[in-house]
């Protein structure tokens, strides 16, 4: 069984994660994770993350700097001197990385970064500086303890010229695991959850770091001091800086979803077994799963994981064969897909902790635990609430770009602008919300004319004097509104592709009553549907009959649509079990 953890110092936890990931390392898990070629190898590392989130999310997150943030920035960024120094160093744990770019005043703003790097052509050497308490390096995963190199993301200052967010390899400390010298490092403290990694801050002074430890394939400067880029925009040029963010976001959503279905699989498995009041006199308590206000707790977050779980292997397709044409969109389609993972799995997590009563507060079952694991993924790789602004301004971007080409839309699903506006039945009956083509309809009527108000409403911000910043600004909340419509409308979309490949049978019955609450309770729960009249009063009222009436005859398949999942009995917690046995006088408890 997983052994949760039980208060134990951080340092406990810490030592316990170091144990696990050099176990996995001596065993050659992670070999050809960097150095591999091909979708497959990354298909692998993303399986292994979900594994050993599944485990221990400090785990996880502990190999995912090293092999993601650490290794695949090198990999990214860099060239082939330093491939071939540091990918295999990486991949035997002959070195330890860390990613160093958020700050204790910026976070999500890339572009505010205030630690500097200046070059020195006398002797050929960037130098690096933390010019102020703000600049300093924070919750730096692995600097506390065990790194011994960290990519650093500094702004490049050359001749006198800002050149943007640059980013360089140094080393921190030496073989034996002593701070290097004009480094100075601390830890960032014990947090709610994720004690088994060693956030750390980090200060520079005057540390000097050869001029080959630039990583180079955006920009270079040579050995005389001359700035080199082929990409002259220094926009797309920060823009390119960022990109490992995005193989982070996929991680992210990926094991979003992982905890969604361990802890619904916990919940569910004891709402079968847990019994509470009769309805008769002197007859059987009923089980948590008969009474329909329990059905409505649960389900249709079953149905909702089903869908994101299908809609996050849609990613990590796109994302293993992404190619140079495709990067654009696969940073819309990632963060938007992070955004409503994660916010459903912290969703999730609370529901399911209530829904398991007071056994749900102890912490051999899990899910309290998660709660603080996974809380974080809310807001680092990008805080959800902003990148709800960055989706909408792509979108809004792609919309300009091609109303100004008078062409078609073609990619991110956005072809359906290029038809008539949909019309939704004005009565729309069980048999038509049930229906694949009416939730489409529904969901791209949203998408369009959210993005419609969007872009009219940025527009005449600018023309009262506002910047187009400032309009961003100012029509957050419709922005908010689009990311949503524009995730539910893509999550939809796969669903329905994976169900159409499902031959007719029981199997394809199941899954239609799944994607019929994915859709009705999305309709249901986002107030767009029925400030914008999409839905009158009247419908929005049935949609919320329909959730009702699906949610009692998904109950029948509750067991195998948590079992389908997978997860290993070892994996889940003892109320998913025997919970009387468990908590007998004779099993002992911590």
């Amino acid at each position: 069984m997983v052994a949760p953890d039980y208060n134990q110092p951080k340092e406990h936890q810490r030592e316990m994660t170091r144990r696990r990931v050099r176990w996995l390392a001596e065993r050659r898990v992670f070999e050809g994770f960097l150095t591999g070629k091909g979708p497959e190898w990354e298909l692998k590392r993303l399986a292994m993350e979900e594994v050993a989130v599944a485990y221990d999310n400090s785990l996880a997150v502990k190999a995912g700097v090293q092999l993601l943030l650490w290794g695949n920035t090198v990999k990214a960024l860099g060239t082939k001197r330093h491939h071939d120094e540091w990918l295999k160093a990486t991949e035997d744990y002959k070195i330890m990385g860390c990613f160093a770019m958020t700050e204790l005043g910026h976070g999500s703003n890339v572009r505010g970064l205030e630690t500097v790097a200046t070059y020195d052509a006398r002797t050929a050497e960037f130098v690096i500086n933390t010019p102020c308490e703000t600049a300093q390096k924070y919750w730096i995963g692995g600097a506390a303890n065990d790194a011994t190199h960290a990519v650093v993301f500094t702004q490049l200052h050359m001749n006198g010229q800002n050149q943007g967010v640059h980013a360089f390899i140094v080393q921190i400390r030496d073989a034996n695991g002593n701070v290097l010298p004009n480094i100075r490092i601390a830890d960032c403290g014990h947090k709610i959850g994720l004690n088994g990694v060693d956030n750390g801050r980090i200060w520079f002074d005057n540390v000097r770091v050869p001029r080959e430890n630039m990583l180079n394939s955006v920009a270079d400067v040579t050995a005389d001091g001359q700035y080199l880029s082929d990409i002259k925009d220094p926009d797309r040029r920060s823009a390119a800086f960022v990109s490992p963010l995005t193989s982070g976001r996929v991680t992210v959503a990926a094991t979003a979803i992982c905890s969604a279905k361990i802890s619904l699989a916990i919940a569910v498995r004891y709402a079968l077994t847990r019994r509470a009041f009769s309805t008769t006199a002197n007859g059987p308590e009923m089980q948590l799963l008969d009474y329909p206000s329990h059905q409505r707790r649960l389900l249709p977050l079953l149905a909702k994981t089903y869908a994101m779980n299908f809609a996050g292997n849609y990613l990590k397709m796109i994302y293993v064969n992404r190619t140079p044409q495709s990067i654009k969109n696969l940073h819309v389609v990632s963060s938007a897909l992070k955004i409503a993972f994660t916010w459903h799995n912290m969703r999730t997590l609370q529901e399911c902790r209530e829904a398991c009563g007071g056994q749900g507060m102890k912490t051999e079952n899990r899910i309290g635990q998660m709660k603080g694991d996974f809380d974080p993924q809310s807001t680092y790789e990008g805080d959800n609430s902003y990148m709800t602004q960055q989706v909408s301004k792509s979108l809004l971007a792609e919309y300009a770009a091609t109303k100004k080409r008078n062409k078609p839309f073609n990619g991110l699903g956005l072809e359906h602008l290029n038809g008539p506006s949909a019309v939704l039945p004005s009565h729309p009956t069980s048999t038509i919300l049930r229906s694949s083509h009416f939730q489409v309809e529904a969901f791209r009527l949203r998408e369009r004319d959210l993005l419609n108000r969007f872009a009219a409403e940025v527009e005449d911000y600018q023309a009262k004097g506002e910047t187009k910043e400032g309009a961003f600004l100012q029509t957050y909340q419709l922005a908010q509104d689009l990311a949503r419509a524009f995730a539910d409308r893509m999550i939809l979309d796969t669903f329905i592709e994976v169900e159409a490949r499902v031959p007719a049978g029981s199997l394809k019955e199941v899954l239609g009553l799944v994607r019929s609450m994915y859709a009705v309770v999305c309709m249901e729960e986002d107030p767009s549907f029925l400030r914008y009249g999409y839905l009158s009063p009247q419908n929005d009222a049935a949609v919320r009959k329909e959730v009702t009436k699906l949610c009692s005859e998904l109950r029948p398949h509750a067991l195998a649509l948590v079992n389908s999942f997978g997860v290993p009995d070892a994996f889940l917690s003892p109320i998913s079990y025997d919970w009387i046995q468990a908590n007998s006088w004779s099993s002992p408890k911590l």
